[in-house]
């Protein structure tokens, strides 16, 4: 029976150490900071929520993020703008034909012929219509994501409930 008394009284103790904060508060935002090299770039919500539209000319791609594959086509992300659109049905010569514009994205999954992208705070469905080259918004889900980073770190900052923060640039 001690040696059990024993091996609790130091188990415990290690158990509970976890939820102990030990001075890291890598869970906090930091709020905003007047000295940081970049501002945010706001948008009024109802400008916003229209924003979304699908772009048939092709544009140089220049701050690449993730890559999406579906069929023939490949959907690279130019961070917090859109997705070009990549017709690869000629894997030795890919040809960029378009841009979705899609405001704060960083990501994209297709289901269905259905795309679900992060639109800066709002996760969006929409579909393109390849024969009349639209794209129609399918479904708007607001506030799921917290607000876009500053690129050097969780900086926020205090917006009204109508402002949306879509990206950051640089202070000149």
């Amino acid at each position: 029976m001690k040696k059990y008394f024993l091996l609790l009284l130091v188990t415990i103790p290690l158990c509970f150490q976890s939820c102990i904060g030990w001075g890291n508060d890598d869970d906090i935002i930091a709020d905003f900071q007047a000295n940081t090299p970049y501002e945010p770039v706001i948008m009024q919500r109802t400008e916003f929520e229209t924003s979304t539209v699908l772009i048939n000319t092709p544009r140089p791609i220049e701050d690449s993020g993730k890559i999406y594959v579906k069929g023939n086509f490949i959907f690279i992300n130019e961070v917090n703008q859109g997705f070009h659109i990549i017709n690869n049905s000629d894997p030795t010569n890919p040809v960029n034909i378009g841009f979705i514009k899609v405001l704060g994205s960083s990501d994209l999954s297709i289901k269905n012929d259905i795309f679900y992208a992060n639109n800066a705070r709002d996760l969006i469905s929409f579909k393109i219509d390849e024969a009349s080259e639209t794209l129609t918004l399918t479904k708007r889900l607001e506030n799921v994501f917290p607000q876009i980073w500053s690129p050097v770190g969780p900086l926020y900052y205090p917006v009204e409930a109508n402002e949306i923060v879509v990206d950051w640039q640089p202070i000149n």
